[in-house]
């Protein structure tokens, strides 16, 4: 089966829940040489990771018990798409839960649904995609 739109879809970043959230931090800075940036205002406590060069890195902390949710620390995994209406009309007929969300400040578009081999994912959508 092919689709005329969503065979762009990339990978946008990695979500990994800690208890620690010092200790990851510190972790991505020493180690693997990202910096804390900007994040928007989410209800939950994290951190977003930059490259030398400010460019986004593509792993996302949430502070948190690792065993509260269903994937333990990595939370989901999420991709850019570009058929919205696409996406939801495929979840939708194949009998996926999903759930909708609007990032703070920014209007992106997220939809979360859990994949059938127990991963969660994310596919977000610029505010122009999703209208």
């Amino acid at each position: 089966m092919t689709h005329e739109k969503g065979l762009s879809m990339k990978l946008d970043h990695i979500n990994i829940v800690t208890a620690d959230l010092d200790a990851a931090v510190k972790f991505f800075d020493d180690i693997m040489g990202m910096k804390v940036g900007p994040r928007p205002n989410f209800n939950s406590n994290g951190a977003w990771f930059y490259g030398e060069d400010g460019v986004p890195a593509p792993v996302h902390l949430n502070i948190g018990d690792e065993t509260d949710g269903p994937t333990g620390n990595m939370d989901h995994i999420a991709f850019k798409g570009d058929d919205f209406d696409g996406l939801l009309e495929r979840l939708t007929a194949h009998g996926f839960d999903y759930e909708n969300r609007v990032v703070p400040g920014s209007g992106v578009r997220q939809v979360f649904f859990m994949s059938p081999f127990g991963i969660k994912f994310e596919v977000d959508f610029d505010p122009e995609v999703s209208a």
